[in-house]
Order: C-alpha cells, then structure tokens, then sequence
C-alpha cells in the first residue's frame, strides 16, 4: 500500500489512514438521520469544505418536491479536459441518530470502529475524497482528462425522494457513475443491482347486494384475485425476476355487499433494461385484461395504474466488465487477497443514474457490517486500502479512462 501523506493543522504529515481516520470522526460526530434536514446539511457543509480544498466547484440543490422534507442535494464539479464526467455518487444521511448509536468509537485493538452512519454511509464519502484527494495530487497542476463530479444524497435512505430526477439529468455527460455503499460483508464490490418498478393498481367493478343480485354485479375483489394469481406465475427467481403483492385493500366492512372496488400495490424486480421491458408488457397485460364481466348488462371490470417508482436496474456490461477487471486487480494488490465482483439485491443511487451506454457499478466503499443497527461498524484498514485502489484505477492512461466515452 502506498503511503500518502498530508499537512494536518499542526503541520505534522499525516498517513492516508489518519487522514482517512480524521475525516470519519469529524463526519460520524456529526447525527444526521435523514429526518433532520438541518443536521445532514451539516455534514454536506464539511463535505464541501473537504471537496472545494480539492479545487471542486459546489452547488446545493433544495428538494424541488415541497412534499418531500430533506437537506439539501450536494453536487460538487471539477472541470477537466473533456466534458464528459465520471461521476461519484454517495449520500450523506442516516438511518439512525448519534444517541442511538454512539458518536465514533475505535475498538481496543483499532481495527474497527462504530458510530452514526460509519459505513453506510460516511466511510464510503471518505473512500471517495481521499481516493480522488490522491488521484489529483498525482496530476500535480495538469487538470484531469475527464471531468470529475461528486453527487451527494441528503435522503438516499428515504428513496432520494425529490432528487431522482436530478440523477437522471446528471446521468446523461457522465461515461462512469461509480457507487460508494459499503462493499459486499466480504469485500466484494458491486457488479449489477436489479431495478424495480412499483405498480399501484385500482379496480372498478360494481357493487350489488349479494342476496338479491341477479347477475349485474362485477366482483372487483375475484378481478383482483385471479390477475394476482396470475402476476405470480411471472416469477423468474432463477433469471432475477420477481413480481410481489406488497398490500391489497377494497370493498365495504360487510359481508353481504358484493366488492366494487379493490386497490393493490405490486412492486416488480428486473436484472436489466430488456427485462424490464419485457416485464412490464406481461404485467400491463394482464392488469388491463377484464377477468370479471356482468352477464346482464355485458359490462366488464375496470383496471387503472400508475407506476409510483421507476427505478433502472444496472447490469454487468462487456464496457463494464472491461473496467471492473481493472478495479479488481488495483483492488486486490492492495489489499493481497483475492477480490470478487458479486450481484446484490436491493437498489441504490446509481441505478437512477444507470442508462443504456454507461458504466456503472457500486459497492466501492469500505468493508463493515450490521447497516441500520446500533451495531454497525467499518474495518478501519478498509478506508485507505478502497481509497488506494480507487487513486489506482483513476489514474490509469486516458485510453482506459476513455474506453466508455465513445458511447
């Protein structure tokens, strides 16, 4: 491992791990949960303090949903020689609070440490500003061949609620979008996530009383039952497809009235562009299709959706597995052991950014455990081994770098 050094306060040297170490504490000490817009805000304050040393242009971005309470979104910009970016994408909120967990707190021994959010996810900013600090460093006053930019969540643990939009627009110059969760809990990082769409679904058929109907009722409840039977044989465990009814609801609170109408939510998985697609076909299909008719009147139940939440999956390319073969082997001569690329379950930033054209992949923070508990904690090591490997993989030539900026 390299050993990097910077001027501290009192102008003694400090290693890349007590640099690293330095910026952890100060970010962990600080409770940001994202129900406390002002206290996130407090953390992007430092983060862009730590990102405008490094000659990066800030912006902070209000949420423009007035429904959705949230610190502010942190994009942060270092022009370079193309206007094409690669893109490091993280956030700044908690699960839970610093009275819950701890302010930052070193084990015995000093291999690992606890605190407020310490690997999910302010061990995985560290990773990124001090892999892009060395990264630019060894530039010396040359400027980048490719444009750099940070995008700071202040809500990534609420959906990002506001700022998917954003995501997508930012998405758009970017060649790379580089994702800083915490690795895999054996320092795998992250190759694909699947994406999910969210289906709320309404059903109207016609309400009758059920003793003294004679055949122009329309059973919106049976509509409902029989397309959810059939939603479920779209299930594709072994090609990562997954159709689930999360909640359904309708009817009167009697026995004795036939239901008119139903409401469910259908949350749908998909390990690819062309999945989803295909996916969505099949569902909308079978939603709009009338299960129910009325042998009066010939009239048919009636089924409306909306799609609640979009979020892209990012799959495993041939330009992507080009360079993460690139980032495993800067990985695992860092580290000397053998590390893997895995897929994982569960969506993330990155996938509001993932499009077909450009690299994605995730999971490029440090290595800890037990997220979203008052457990949870970071292998300190992890902090300048993931940012060392990170300066590696940025400063290959500019022909690696370029590879996916002929999209």
């Amino acid at each position: 491992m390299m050993s990097a050094t910077v001027e501290s306060s009192s102008h003694q040297p400090l290693t890349l791990q007590q640099d690293s170490e330095r910026l952890l504490k100060e970010l962990v000490d600080v409770s940001s949960p994202t129900t406390e817009p002002t206290s996130v805000n407090h953390v992007q304050t430092i983060l862009s303090r730590e990102l405008q040393e490094l000659g990066f242009e800030i912006e902070l971005q209000a949420n423009p949903d007035p429904a959705c309470r949230s610190g502010d979104l942190l994009v942060a910009t270092l022009p370079g020689e193309s206007s094409s970016h690669i893109t490091f994408v993280s956030h700044s909120d908690t699960v839970l609070d610093i009275e819950t967990t701890g302010r930052f707190t070193k084990t015995a021994d000093g291999q690992r440490a606890t605190g407020s959010g310490v690997i999910d996810n302010k061990g995985g900013l560290v990773v990124a500003i001090m892999g892009v600090k060395l990264y630019l460093g060894s530039l010396g006053a040359r400027r980048p061949p490719l444009s750099l930019r940070f995008v700071i969540s202040p809500n990534e643990e609420a959906g990002s609620l506001g700022f998917q939009d954003e995501f997508r627009r930012l998405s758009q110059d970017s060649v790379m979008v580089l994702g800083f969760e915490p690795a895999l809990e054996n320092g795998s990082i992250v190759e694909s996530r699947r994406g999910n769409r969210w289906y709320q679904v309404h059903v109207k058929g016609q309400e009758a009383h059920a003793g003294r109907c004679r055949g122009e009722q329309i059973n919106a409840a049976h509509d409902l039952a029989i397309k959810i039977a059939k939603l479920h044989k779209l299930n594709r465990p072994s090609k990562g497809v997954a159709v689930n009814v999360a909640q359904f609801e309708g009817g009167r609170d009697r026995f004795n009235v036939v239901c008119g109408f139903m409401s469910a939510k259908i949350d749908a998985r998909f390990p690819s562009f062309k999945a989803r697609e295909a996916l969505h076909q099949k569902i909308e299909k079978t939603l709009l299709k009338a299960a129910v008719r009325s042998p009066i009147t010939g009239l048919t139940s009636q089924t409306s959706y909306t799609i609640e939440d979009d979020c892209p999956p990012f799959s495993s390319t041939r330009e992507s597995r080009r360079l993460l073969k690139l980032y495993l082997r800067e990985v695992s001569e860092v580290e000397g052991r053998s590390v893997r690329a895995e897929r994982a379950g569960g969506a993330g930033d990155v996938n509001y950014m993932s499009r077909e054209g450009v690299v994605v992949f995730d999971g490029l923070g440090p290595i800890g455990g037990k997220m979203h508990t008052p457990d949870e904690f970071i292998q300190l090591s992890s902090l300048s081994s993931r940012a060392t490997a990170l300066f590696r993989f940025l400063r290959q030539s500019p022909k690696h770098l370029r590879l996916s900026s002929r999209h």
